[in-house]
């Protein structure tokens, strides 16, 4: 009986250890093998063709929380604000190669009130990396529905309308002059 307990504890050991092993070689051979290159600011155009079109976030790695964040800020179409929103959760499929997400959005006009939404990133390979190609999201507005939206790098994140709006014609592939 002793013997029989000795050799399940070596085999539950062994098992462990192999287990281990083998996830971190796994996950070493994604991380240096086939990149994942969210971090940037990202500037989306909804498809649906409604008012609001443009939206500009930055997707960060936050080593606090252990997790991708993509907060940012939807514009109506004149370049003022409409709403922000802020991760709350997210998660990176490497074998689907796409980025989920749960976000708090509020208003801008009620900064007091907020709902959640769900999203995602498809994610699309540039080299040895995968970067965003486009997504969708479900948030609570009255009257929407599930939005689909292309994704670009963009330069920055803009302070005022005037900013917003020169980052419009960024996302659309104009030329921007300084």
């Amino acid at each position: 009986m002793l013997s029989f307990l000795i050799t399940l504890g070596i085999g539950i050991t062994v098992g462990v250890l192999g287990n281990f092993t083998y996830q971190w070689i796994r996950d070493a051979y994604a991380r240096f093998a086939e990149r994942i290159d969210l971090g940037g600011v990202w500037g989306e155009r909804m498809l649906d063709g409604t008012e609001r079109t443009y939206s500009i976030g930055e997707i960060n790695y936050d080593a606090r929380r252990m997790m991708w964040v993509f907060d940012g800020t939807n514009y109506h179409d004149d370049g003022t604000a409409f709403c922000h929103w802020k991760t709350i959760s997210s998660y990176v499929d490497r074998n689907a190669k796409r980025y989920y997400y749960i976000f708090l959005n509020t208003h801008v006009n009620s900064m007091h009130t907020g709902y959640t939404g769900f999203g995602f990133i498809d994610l699309q390979r540039q080299g040895k990396a995968w970067t965003p190609r486009s997504g969708a999201f479900a948030a609570g507005n009255p009257g929407e529905t599930f939005r689909s939206h292309t994704m670009v790098r963009i330069a920055g994140r803009p302070d005022n309308k005037a900013a917003a709006l020169v980052g419009f014609k960024e996302i659309d592939g104009e030329t921007v002059s300084e």
